[in-house]
């Protein structure tokens, strides 16, 4: 076949410049995104049960329903998290389910539910999660003319907030690459009549009345048809309340006499009492979050984004339009780094190439086997649908050392045969013999690493899979490019004289100066070695218990630490604060952060966002976005936001987490180490607030350790006297409505303007609670009397404090208290200590979850991983030298490798995650291939009669120009990572560092302490 295709260069080339044609025109269609397309497995429900205690949402609607869910299929977790008001249900499947499926099996269980939950209850809402539904980027506006921390302009705001959302909204939700603009921020507008109680009472005029009128003026019948002839009209009734006016001008007959409303009542058009706002930059601000479509590129994204905020800001020259948290800049920052990471290794290894190989013939021939290699990689990438991300990229990059060995070894052979004296054609044909199946075999051993990952579970399973392909493709296509392309390359450079002899003369000089140190090191190194024979025998027999002794102390975390620029602050003030105080306190955290931050936003109370209910916030809770220049500041600006806020708010509970983008929403980096979780012993109980406190109090102290405040909310319970009601003949209705108009929260109908609708609403004035209860009177109607008299409300009512936890969780095992510890040295000491003090105090039990047990759980499959690996790498091996001793030589080396890989990882502040257990398997794959070819090589000449010092040494020396430059390219294909700070380069930096740090030990190993493996195997066979 080699002579064959060395017979017909011209198809050869031909077919290779169709692939590399075809290659350029995929890459330019190729998707661009962040990580590659991950189904994610999880659902979430929403309840909303507006002016529902928290307690009894979770006990009339929520524990139902997640008895219910319980029995879907395939459900891995369940979680509830209920307050006042609202509730998420949060259901994880196993990866691979399908989440279409699941779906709708979740929607027939609250089906089911709806029968056992309240008649009036609105059905819940079935959201399925996508990381589509991130926002690309948030887009602010605020007023020009206001003053950082210093309010705004109410009637200004109220203007903006109107153009926000008629206008900006409308604007962007216009292009065809937007699916969405989420808002939040926005001030509303309602209709506010204030009675005034003297006039009512002389007018002998209730509420109730007031409401009834409202209701009979705002009604519209519908229409009639009405004929005249042979003509038919069609006559509407309405009486619709359209403007202030009407509402100001209708009639009130009462007792024989006309009252108009605004007699009564003071009626304006004011802003809505607020449970929520944006800041930005100390600024009130109103965000809009502009999510992409699904099949859209952020390239055409941005572009259409620019030129609408361009337009606007000519057009609106008032109004401030800021971006912030902009994903388009993440993923344009990491793709382009991995890129140019891309590139300069291919650069690297190309230098390494041209001074080893001693001309520029080879080097050159090497370069373009080795691009055609790559650019044909993205034909394949276009045909099974992979993108362009971080994951593929990083793939590449680690195959871009693996695609130039096979150029290198090619290459290498048929140059000592030529200097050997072969003719050219024969040279090439009989070099490229040689290493067909020695290659073929070390590309199958590394690839045989990347094959187990694709059957790891959860998402990273997914996410490797992704990288395994790029890997895969990467190193079969440049294993055909290096035995069909390369051979006919050097045939037709090798053809024709190098004219410039001066060029020729430096290569010639570079090669022998290289050679000057190198062969000579060899043989003083080989020669040391068999010198010490025992010592270095005995090196490799204790790597083994090393290794184990080193992966059980080695910190374990399921994914890098990756630096940011960017965090995400969450204050709970854990007082019953109004939203006013929350945005005044925040307001003056923020002031105290400028030194530290360049940037920063807050949200202040309840979010208006219709996507992202799941993590929305109450009154008394604010998240902070706030940005520094450069990563190392995130630490001290945290450790600032930490101690003012323990300083001035000692019952606040804070917590920090990473922005939000696609790779925490994937890999929800954000959960706590350990989550040590309280179950009250007897579950029909409610938990105590002081039995709560107490407990955490003593495992703080029998641990060591302190979990994060639980927060709790007092309240006040209202409970009405049914006896003085019916003595008072006082009606429930009446009590209710009395008590929504006095706290300000009585809507009663709403005025349909041309433009827009406008709650109207009755209110009081702004009073204390026991002022309410001791100033407010209510008609009553004694049947012992003939006239109505006026009872206090304080008669009718008892008002009693409370204390709850302020979010209920729930789980499959029923509700429980979490306390969550975010870092913890010694989680298994925690687990130990925390279940002793809950079964000495008796009232609870205890179970724990959390992120350490997934990073073990994941662990343990790439410990089984690499066991598959290595059983596979031994088969291939077998087959390879039709031998079952010499792979376990070939395989010796993976110990020592892992020691090495574990022990600079630890020196260099890493840990073992997924990245960097990856980067330790996949350099065991490539380091065998020097082994490989070297055994293979002296097993050839041992053959041929040389004795077996002398086939260890020549076999030593012919392959060590090869194994060197397939080293130094594999590591200077990954040098790039270690000096880019992008996520990208981040994620990838551990897998560099375990893979160079392997990489350097295994070369030694290779060169100098398997040939003396093989010597004391072979040699007792000799003697015998």
């Amino acid at each position: 076949m080699i002579k064959a295709i060395l017979q017909r260069p011209v198809s050869v080339l031909m077919l290779f410049l169709a692939c590399v044609i075809l290659g350029i025109i995929t890459y330019n269609t190729l998707p661009v995104s962040l990580l590659p397309d991950i189904a994610i497995p999880e659902i979430t429900v929403q309840v909303s049960g507006e002016n529902t205690s928290a307690r009894e949402l979770e006990n009339t609607v929520v524990k139902p329903i997640r008895r219910q869910l319980m029995q879907v299929g395939k459900l891995r977790d369940i979680q509830s998290e209920t307050r006042d008001g609202s509730a998420i249900i949060r259901l994880k499947f196993d990866y691979g389910t399908d989440t279409d499926l699941a779906f709708i099996e979740v929607n027939e269980k609250i089906d089911a539910a709806m029968n056992n939950l309240p008649r009036d209850f609105r059905r819940p809402r079935v959201i399925k999660a996508s990381a589509t539904d991130l926002p690309v980027f948030y887009l602010n506006l605020t007023l020009k003319n206001d003053i950082p921390y210093a309010g705004t302009d109410e009637q200004q705001f109220l203007d903006l907030s109107e153009f926000a959302d008629n206008v900006v909204k409308r604007r962007i939700e216009q292009l065809p690459e937007v699916a969405m603009a989420d808002m939040t921020g926005l001030m509303y507008k309602h209709l506010q009549i204030v009675p005034d109680p003297a006039l009512l009472e002389s007018a002998s005029i209730t509420l109730s009345d007031i409401e009834n009128v409202l209701s009979a003026n705002n009604i519209e019948p519908g229409s009639m048809i009405v004929r005249d002839g042979y003509y038919e009209y069609n006559i509407k009734f309405s009486s619709l309340l359209r403007t202030p006016e009407d509402v100001r001008n209708i009639y009130i007959g009462k007792e024989g006499r006309l009252f108009q409303l605004k007699d009564l009542a003071r009626i304006d058009v004011v802003r809505q009492p607020e449970s929520g706002m944006s800041l930005i930059n100390g600024k009130r601000a109103v965000t809009l979050g502009v999510i992409k479509q699904a099949d859209e590129t952020m390239k055409n994204l941005r572009k259409s984004l620019d030129e609408t905020l361009d337009n606007l800001q000519r057009s609106y020259s008032d109004v401030e339009f800021t971006v912030n948290r902009n994903q388009t800049e993440l993923l344009d920052y990491t793709i382009s780094n991995l890129q140019e990471n891309l590139i300069l290794g291919f650069i690297l290894v190309f230098i390494v190439a041209l001074l080893f190989l001693g001309d520029g013939k080879s080097p050159l021939i090497i370069g373009i086997s080795m691009t055609t290699a790559l650019i044909t990689t993205f034909i394949f990438f276009f045909l099974f649908g992979q993108s362009m991300n971080i994951i593929t990229l990083s793939g590449l990059i680690l195959a871009l050392g693996n695609m130039i060995d096979s150029s290198i070894v090619v290459t290498d052979v048929i140059t000592q045969y030529r200097k050997q004296g072969y003719a050219l054609e024969d040279a090439c044909e009989k070099g490229t013999r040689e290493v067909i199946m020695p290659i073929f075999s070390s590309t199958l051993t590394t690839i045989s690493v990347f094959v187990p990952l694709v059957f790891m579970s959860g998402i990273a399973g997914a996410l490797f899979t992704a990288e395994a392909f790029a890997v895969t493709i990467g190193m079969l296509v440049s294993y055909l490019t290096g035995i069909i392309m390369l051979p006919v390359l050097y045939k037709i450079a090798y053809g024709k004289k190098f004219t410039n002899k001066n060029i020729e003369k430096f290569f010639i000089s570079a090669q022998e100066k290289i050679d000057a140190v190198l062969f000579p090191a060899y043989d003083k190194g080989i020669r040391y070695v068999f010198n010490h024979k025992v010592f270095f025998i005995v090196l490799l027999a204790i790597a083994i218990p090393l290794c184990v002794f080193l992966f059980r102390v080695m910190p374990k975390t399921s994914m890098p630490d990756i630096s940011y620029v960017e965090s995400i602050v969450t204050v709970e003030w854990n007082e019953n604060i109004h939203v006013d105080e929350n945005a005044r306190r925040i307001s003056e955290l923020l002031q105290t952060t400028e030194e530290h931050a360049v940037e920063n936003a807050a949200y202040i109370g309840q979010r208006q966002y219709l996507l992202d209910k799941d993590n929305d916030l109450t009154a008394t809770e604010a998240q902070l976005y706030l940005k520094t220049d450069k990563p190392s500041g995130i630490a001290s600006l945290e450790t600032h936001i930490s101690d003012w806020v323990r300083h001035h708010y000692p019952d606040a509970v804070i917590t920090f987490s990473p922005p939000e983008n696609i790779f925490e929403k994937i890999f929800d980096t954000g959960e706590a180490e350990m989550i040590v979780q309280l179950y009250p012993r007897n579950r029909e109980d409610i938990p105590e607030p002081s039995s709560i406190r107490q407990m955490e109090a003593s495992l703080a102290a029998s641990t060591g350790e302190q979990a994060e405040n639980v927060p709790f909310e007092h309240q006040f319970v209202i409970t009405t006297d049914r006896e003085k009601l019916l003595l008072y003949g006082v009606t429930q209705q009446e009590v209710s409505q009395t008590l929504k108009t006095a706290f300000r929260d009585n809507q009663v109908a709403v005025l349909r303007s041309f433009q827009q609708y406008l709650p109207i609403s009755i209110t009081g004035k702004q009073q204390s609670i026991q002022d309410v209860l001791q100033q407010t009177l209510l008609y009553g109607y004694p049947a012992d009397r003939s006239q109505p008299i006026r009872v206090p409300l304080a008669a009718l009512v008892s008002l009693t404090p409370g204390e709850d936890i302020k979010t209920i969780i729930a789980g499959k095992n029923g509700e429980y208290i979490p306390l969550y510890h975010y870092h913890t040295d010694q989680p298994e000491k925690l687990m130990e200590k925390a279940a002793e003090t809950v079964r000495q105090e008796g009232s609870w039990d205890v179970a724990f979850s959390g992120n350490f047990f997934s990073n073990r759980q994941m662990l343990k499959e790439l410990v089984i991983i690499l066991l598959i690996s290595i059983l596979l790498m031994y088969f291939i091996l077998a087959s390879q030298f039709e031998n079952f001793l010499q792979p376990l030589i070939v395989l010796a080396e993976i110990p020592i490798d892992i020691a090495f890989a574990l022990v600079v990882l630890w020196l260099t502040g890493h840990t073992l995650n997924l990245m960097s257990a990856i980067g330790i398997v996949v350099t065991i794959g490539v380091i065998l291939t020097d082994s490989i070819l070297k055994i293979d090589l002296i097993n050839e000449l041992r053959k041929g009669g040389m004795p077996l010092m002398e086939a260890i040494h020549t076999g030593g020396v012919r392959r060590l120009r090869a194994i060197i430059m397939t080293a130094l390219t594999s590591l200077f294909s990954m040098i790039p990572i270690l000096f880019t700070f992008d996520i990208g380069s981040e994620l990838q930096k551990p897998l560099a560092i375990a893979m160079i740090s392997a990489m350097t030990i295994g070369t030694v190993v290779s060169i100098f302490l398997i040939p003396l493996l093989y010597w004391a195997i072979y040699r007792k066979k000799i003697e015998n």
